[in-house]
C-alpha cells in the first residue's frame, strides 16, 4: 500500500519537531562547552609562567612563599593520584573478579542475584559517606596494624624509597587506597559479571567433558574468553577512582610528597583542587584550574581505553582463546591407564599396528571424565589446586561483602539515634558540641538542588536522545552531528565531578560573584545530562521499527509516530534512566563546595547558597568532628542512602516494565 501523502500541517509539525529536537542537543552542548572553553581560558596564566612542561613536571607546591614568589607544580598531585588509583586497582580488581565468579558459576542459582544486588548496594552509598566512615571507623581500626608494620617494616627501602617508615599519621595512602578499592569494587563486578555472563554455555560444557573441575573450567573456558571485558572493566574502575575527591581529601591530607612512606600523609589532583579552589585568586586559581584540566585529560584517556577494551571483549571474536586455552587443557591432561581386557578373538589389522607402534586412539568417546581415570597423584594435585582457587573466591566474596555491613552497621547504630520527628524539621544546633538539632535545611537544599537537576537535565536529555536516534537522518550532515554530540555525551560522562564544579564556579559562580543554589543545580545537572541522553537512547533504539514504519505508512507525521508510538513504548526505560542519573547526582559533594556553597540557616532561595546533606556530612566530620556533629553527620547519612537507594529501587522496579520491549 502506498504511503498517505501528508498534509501542510504535518510538514510543519514534523520540521518544528526536528527543530526543537535540534536546538535542545545543540544549546546543551554550546552551554557545557563555552563553560568548559572559559575554565581552559582560565589557565593561560600558569601555562605562561611555568610552561606546560615545567608546570606538570614541577614538584613544588607553594601557593604563598616567605621569600620570592610563589611556586606550582603538578608533579605530586599526579603521583598521589596515581598512587592511590594503584593500590586500589591492585586490591579490589582480584576481588571483583572472585565475586563475579561467585554469583556467576560458584553460588547456588537462588542466592546468585541477591548477593550480587546486596553488593551493587555499595554503588549507592555517596564518597562523603566513604569518607565518614574511614575517618571515623576505619582508621581507628586498622592504627594499631600500621603501627605494627611501621615498627617492623619501618627500616626497609626499596632504591631509597621508605614505603612503610614511620610515623603512621590519621591520613595516609595505604588507608586512602583501601577505601577507594572498596569504592570501585561494585563497578568492576558489574561489568566483569556481565562479560561473564557471554561465554558460551557449550564452551563451559566442553571443559566439563575434557574432566574439568570448576575452576579449571573457569580458568580455560571463562577466563581466557573474558579477558578483555575484565581488562576493560578494571580500567573503568581506575577512571572511577582517578577523578575521586571527598574521600580522599578526608583520609588522605593535603601533603604534596612524592615517593613518601605509604602510611603518610599525601595529595591528590581532585582532592587539592576540593581544599584550595574556595579561597584561591590569581595564579593559584589559574594553577588549579590547570590540574583539572589534567585530571581530565587522564580520567578522558583512561574511559577511552576502557571503552575500547570492554567493546573488544564483547565482539565475537575474542572466542578463539577461549577454545585455545581449552586444547591446551586437554593435552596436560594425562592419557588414562588401559583397562586390561581379555582377548575376545581375532583383532583388526589396524589395531594390531596401533598396538605395535604404542599408539592409542585418544579421541574415542569415554563414560568417564578423564581426571578421574588418571593418576591418583596428578588427580590430587589439581584437586587442591582447586580447592584453594575456589577458597580464594570464597574469600574474596566475604572481602565484598564486610565493608558494606560494616558501614551499613554503622550508619544504623549511630544514625538511628540522631533521628527523631525534630530531626526533620529543626536547623542543626549553632554549637557543635550540643547534641539534637535536625537536618531541615539541608535536606529541603537536597530536594531543591535535585529538582533544579532534573528540570533541567531531563527534557534537555531526552531531547538530545530524540535527535541522536530518531530525528538526524542516516547520512549527511546531520548524522555527523548526532556523532558529534554522541561523543560529547561520551566525554562528559568521563569528566570527575570535581572538574565538573570547577567548570560551573568559574562560568556562573566567579561571573555572577555569587555562590547560589541555581549554580549547584546546573553542576548537577551537567553530571546527570549524559546518563540521561545515553539510557534514553539506548531505550529508544529499542522501539521496534515495524511499529514506527506502520504508523509512517497510514500518514502520521514523524512528530505523532515519536509521541504516540516510540515515548510510550521507551518511556519506562527513559524515567529510569533519569531517576538512575537524579540518584547519582544526589550524593555527589565536590561540585557543591564551591558552586552551592552551603547555608547555616534555612533558604529555599535559587539565588542565594544553600545547604545541602552532602555537605552537611562533609562540614560536621572535616571543619568540626565532635561526638555532637559525628552523630549529626551519620543521621544525615542515614537519610542520604535512603533517599538513594529509593531513587534506585524505583529505577529497578520501572526497569521491569523494559524487558516484553527488550524481548521484541
Amino acid at each position: 500500500m502506498a504511503r498517505l501523502r501528508q498534509g501542510p500541517g504535518g510538514v510543519v509539525a514534523d520540521r518544528g519537531y526536528a527543530l526543537v529536537a535540534g536546538l535542545a542537543a545543540f544549546l546543551a552542548v554550546i552551554a557545557v562547552g563555552y563553560l568548559i572553553w572559559m575554565t581552559v581560558a582560565q589557565t593561560g596564566e600558569v601555562w605562561s609562567t611555568f610552561g606546560v612542561w615545567g608546570f606538570v613536571t614541577g614538584t613544588e607546591w607553594i601557593p604563598a612563599s616567605a621569600v620570592g614568589t610563589a611556586v606550582y607544580g603538578a608533579l605530586p598531585f599526579i603521583y598521589g593520584t596515581l598512587m592511590t588509583s594503584a593500590i586500589a586497582l591492585v586490591l579490589a580488581v582480584p576481588t571483583s573478579i572472585g565475586i563475579a565468579l561467585a554469583t556467576t558459576v560458584f553460588l547456588p542459582r537462588r542466592l546468585r542475584g541477591p548477593v550480587g544486588g546486596f553488593i551493587n548496594l555499595l554503588a549507592a552509598v555517596p564518597s562523603v559517606i566513604f569518607g565518614l566512615w574511614g575517618v571515623t571507623v576505619l582508621v581507628p581500626f586498622l592504627r594499631p596494624a600500621l603501627d605494627w608494620l611501621a615498627n617492623t617494616l619501618g627500616g626497609f627501602s626499596l632504591f631509597g624509597w621508605p614505603i612503610f617508615a614511620g610515623p603512621v599519621t590519621s591520613g595516609s595512602f595505604l588507608v586512602s587506597g583501601l577505601v577507594l578499592a572498596i569504592m570501585i569494587v561494585p563497578i568492576i563486578t558489574a561489568i566483569t559479571r556481565e562479560v561473564l555472563l557471554t561465554v558460551p554455555r557449550d564452551q563451559q560444557e566442553a571443559a566439563f567433558a575434557l574432566g574439568a573441575t570448576r575452576w579449571e573450567m573457569v580458568k580455560h573456558a571463562m577466563l581466557p574468553w573474558s579477558r578483555s571485558g575484565i581488562v576493560g572493566a578494571s580500567a573503568l574502575g581506575l577512571g572511577r577512582a582517578v577523578g575521586e575527591t571527598i574521600a580522599i581529601a578526608m583520609l588522605l591530607g593535603n601533603s604534596p610528597v612524592i615517593f613518601g612512606s605509604l602510611l603518610g600523609p599525601g595529595a591528590t589532583l581532585a582532592s587539592v583542587i576540593a581544599l584550595q579552589t574556595g579561597e584561591a585568586s590569581g595564579l593559584q586559581l589559574s594553577a588549579l584550574t590547570a590540574l583539572a584540566v589534567v585530571l581530565f585529560l587522564m580520567a578522558f584517556a583512561i574511559n577511552a581505553v576502557a571503552r575500547i577494551l570492554v567493546r573488544r571483549g564483547e565482539s565475537a571474536g575474542r572466542g578463539g582463546g577461549g577454545m585455545w586455552s581449552l586444547l591446551a587443557f586437554r593435552r596436560s591432561v594425562p592419557a588414562p591407564a588401559p583397562a586390561p581386557q581379555a582377548p575376545s578373538g581375532p583383532s583388526a589389522p589396524g589395531d594390531a599396528a596401533e598396538a605395535q607402534s604404542g599408539e592409542a586412539r585418544d579421541w574415542t568417546p569415554r563414560r568417564e571424565p578423564l581426571p578421574i581415570t588418571g593418576p591418583d597423584a596428578v588427580a590430587r594435585k589439581r584437586r587442591v589446586r582447586s580447592g584453594i582457587a575456589e577458597g580464594l573466591i570464597w574469600f574474596s566474596l566475604a572481602v565484598g561483602i564486610i565493608p558494606l555491613v560494616a558501614i551499613m552497621w554503622e550508619m544504623l547504630s549511630k544514625g538511628l539515634p540522631a533521628i527523631s520527628a525534630s530531626f526533620f524539621t529543626t536547623l542543626p544546633p549553632l554549637d557543635p558540641n550540643s547534641y539534637g538539632g535536625g537536618i531541615s535545611n539541608a535536606l529541603v537544599g537536597t530536594l531543591i538542588l535535585m529538582g533544579v537537576a532534573t528540570v533541567i537535565a531531563a527534557p534537555l536529555g531526552v531531547l538530545t536522545a530524540l535527535f541522536i536516534s530518531d530525528v538526524s537522518k542516516p547520512t549527511g550532515w546531520q548524522k555527523r552531528l548526532a556523532d558529534g554530540i554522541g561523543f560529547f555525551v561520551d566525554v562528559l560522562l568521563g569528566v570527575p565531578s570535581i572538574v565538573v564544579g570547577l567548570i560551573v564556579y568559574l562560568g556562573i559562580v566567579v561571573v555572577q560573584e555569587q555562590f547560589s543554589a541555581l549554580a549547584g543545580g546546573i553542576a548537577l545537572a551537567i553530571i546527570m545530562f549524559p546518563i540521561v541522553v545515553r539510557s534514553a537512547d539506548e531505550m529508544l533504539r529499542l522501539v521496534p521499527v515495524a511499529q514506527k514504519e506502520a504508523a509512517s505508512a497510514l500518514g502520521a507525521p514523524k512528530w505523532r509516530v515519536t509521541w504516540s508510538i516510540v515515548l510510550p513504548a521507551a518511556g519506562p526505560g527513559i524515567l529510569t534512566g533519569i531517576l538512575l542519573g537524579l540518584a547519582r547526582a544526589s550524593g555527589e559533594t565536590a561540585p557543591l563546595l564551591f558552586t552551592s556553597l552551603g547555608n547555616q540557616f534555612f533558604s529555599t532561595s535559587l539565588t542565594e547558597p544553600i545547604a545541602s546533606i552532602p555537605q552537611l556530612i562533609y562540614q560536621n566530620t572535616i571543619q568540626v568532628q565532635t561526638p555532637a556533629s559525628l552523630q549529626l553527620a551519620w543521621g544525615a547519612a542515614l537519610v542520604l542512602v535512603a533517599i538513594i537507594l529509593i531513587l534506585n529501587l524505583g529505577a529497578a522496579l520501572l526497569a521491569r516494565r523494559t524487558r516484553p520491549l527488550e524481548a521484541r
